[in-house]
């Protein structure tokens, strides 16, 4: 770990679950128990004139051959699941440990965090999060135990750390960039998404904030023209509207990277003009 990097109080740890491994260690034991059975019970009694048995008796040790590859199948099936990095989350940042490696990064320093949600549920239940810089993604996943919980602590920190920072960079003239993928490529995702890559392979947009204004897709917003957020939850759609009423910008409710904190700041923003 960069000691330079203080990441503050230690909240929890996520690691990859155990209990889909311990099924399949079971299930290993309970195959490897019928093929014993299916050996000793009826192959053994045949050989030995006990049971009498018209057919092929290689088609018990095919029977014995396929539970067992089954079984093992399962578990190493179980076994790759386990694997994964180990996330610590602090008061200030996250401490990523996997490969024998160790590294920290801060919530301030975090440009996106993609929220996604995976399997037959519409429950956001992955978090994905990057420094533009580095470039690379960082999951915690729905197999992890207790993701919810390290959604709702990484968005809730990120919000109380990154908003200040990015209204200073803001005051000082600059521009804080956020991005967003559309509502159909969101929508897309959902339906079709085959596993965690692919739900990371999206081609993002560019959301410009600066103290006056929004560029969004070459489009310039004023900020003073701006009222609120509207959500519709039945359709998992947010929108930003102006004082008419009028929507100016929407897309999935996830479909903001780093959404919480990005509302949190026009919030200010918009509350600052009235």
């Amino acid at each position: 770990m960069n000691q330079t990097q203080d990441p503050g109080a230690l909240n929890s740890k996520h690691s990859p679950g155990k209990g889909f491994t311990y099924f399949a260690i079971f299930i290993l034991i309970l195959f490897s128990a019928i093929s014993g059975f299916i050996y000793f019970g009826a192959i053994v009694a045949v050989q030995e004139g006990k049971v009498s048995f018209s057919g092929d008796i290689s088609v018990l040790y095919w029977a014995i051959a396929f539970i067992m590859a089954l079984g093992v199948g399962i578990l190493l099936l179980a076994l790759k699941q386990s694997k994964g990095k180990t996330f610590y989350l602090y008061e200030k940042g996250i401490v990523i440990e996997g490969n024998g490696q160790s590294k920290t990064q801060l919530f301030e320093d975090l440009e996106d965090l993609y929220l996604f949600s995976s399997g037959r549920t519409f429950l956001t239940n992955n978090i994905a999060f990057r420094n533009r810089k580095d470039g690379n993604w960082e999951t915690i996943t729905a197999r992890y135990p207790k993701v919810f919980k390290a959604i709702d602590f990484i968005t809730t920190q990120h919000e109380a750390l990154y908003v200040p920072k990015a209204l200073k960079e803001l005051e000082a003239n600059k521009s804080v960039t956020f991005h967003y993928i559309d509502y159909d490529t969101a929508l897309g995702k959902k339906l079709f998404a085959t596993g965690t890559q692919s739900f990371l392979n999206v081609q993002s947009k560019e959301i410009i904030v600066t103290r006056d204004h929004l560029a969004i897709d070459s489009t310039k917003i004023r900020i003073s023209e701006l009222n609120h957020f509207a959500a519709n939850n039945w359709i998992s759609k947010i929108s930003l509207r102006d004082k008419e009423n009028n929507t100016v910008f929407s897309t999935a409710t996830n479909g903001i990277f780093s959404g919480k904190s990005f509302v949190s700041l026009m919030d200010r923003l918009i509350n600052h003009t009235k």
